[in-house]
């Protein structure tokens, strides 16, 4: 199901993976797991830390809107290098079981996907805070009404 999910979504943002010899990768391992990856453990463990810890159990400064935004450019940032590394990784570990040899200066043309993907999940890392954010804010009674005040209780 997340399979192809994170599947469809991806790739309707991405285009399908380039060269072809890839697209099992990406459907099969990337794209999913970093998709999970970002949905709870970047999306809904920051948003946690941001309302739980942050602001029930130490009770900090940080319940400003300003704070929150910084938190969600944190979150999105993480979700774009963790899509990052591993793209990158899983890609030359098939390229290397494969016995494709990079020529020195043609990297831009595997790298330019994984970078795409990288800005793609930046995107859904930010969309997956601010969704969290909306679910859990209720829970914390110092940052309730961050980022809005909808819907309240």
């Amino acid at each position: 199901m997340f399979q192809k999910l994170f599947t469809s979504l991806y790739e309707a943002l991405l285009g399908l993976p380039e060269p072809a010899m890839l697209t099992a990768a990406f459907e099969n391992s990337i794209f999913p797991g970093v998709g999970l990856a970002t949905l709870f453990g970047i999306g809904l463990l920051g948003t946690l830390f941001f309302y739980l810890v942050l602001n029930r159990l130490l009770t900090t400064a940080l319940y400003q809107t300003k704070h929150w935004f910084l938190f969600l450019l944190l979150f999105a940032a993480c979700s774009g290098l963790l899509a990052w590394f591993q793209a990158r990784s899983v890609v030359y570990e098939v390229l290397a079981t494969k016995g494709v040899v990079i020529p020195p200066g043609s990297e831009s043309a595997y790298s330019r996907y994984v970078l795409g993907f990288a800005f793609v999940n930046v995107l859904f890392g930010a969309l997956f805070f601010v969704l969290w954010s909306f679910i859990i804010k209720g829970l914390s009674p110092n940052a309730k009404v961050t980022p809005v005040r909808w819907p309240s209780r």
